[in-house]
């Protein structure tokens, strides 16, 4: 195996670790665009509005899951609701991994559909 089939290798297990989850990562991006935090109802509305179907008991899974990589955290107010705030130094390095993952993955497709215009044509 060649440096560069390594590298490609090593960019494609980063690449799908990034991308595995989807739904989480849309959070999170919600979540990050609120300095005062977001309420769960609120996330719940959002990610209706994304993907068209009832989040009424997988989002909690998906937050846990988040505030366990320490992406998010979690206040709950006097009256029991749940407010996320994004933990802003972890979010902006998973968005700088994820830019440069993708940036690697553009040029792999890139190579890609020129090998498949040369293959069969325009």
């Amino acid at each position: 195996m060649t440096q560069s089939d390594d590298s490609s290798n090593l960019h494609r297990t980063e690449w799908r670790e990034l991308s595995k989850d989807l739904t989480g990562r849309e959070i999170l991006y919600y979540i990050s665009g609120s300095p005062d935090g977001v309420r769960e109802t609120k996330i719940k509305s959002f990610m209706h509005d994304v993907f068209k179907y009832s989040f009424s008991v997988s989002i909690e899974t998906h937050l846990e899951k988040l505030e366990k990589e320490n992406l998010i955290s979690r206040e709950t107010t006097r009256s029991g609701a749940r407010i996320w705030h994004a933990n802003q130094d972890k979010v902006l390095e998973l968005v700088q991994r994820e830019l440069e993952e993708m940036k690697y993955r553009e040029e792999e497709l890139r190579e890609l559909h020129a090998y498949l215009v040369s293959m069969y044509g325009d």
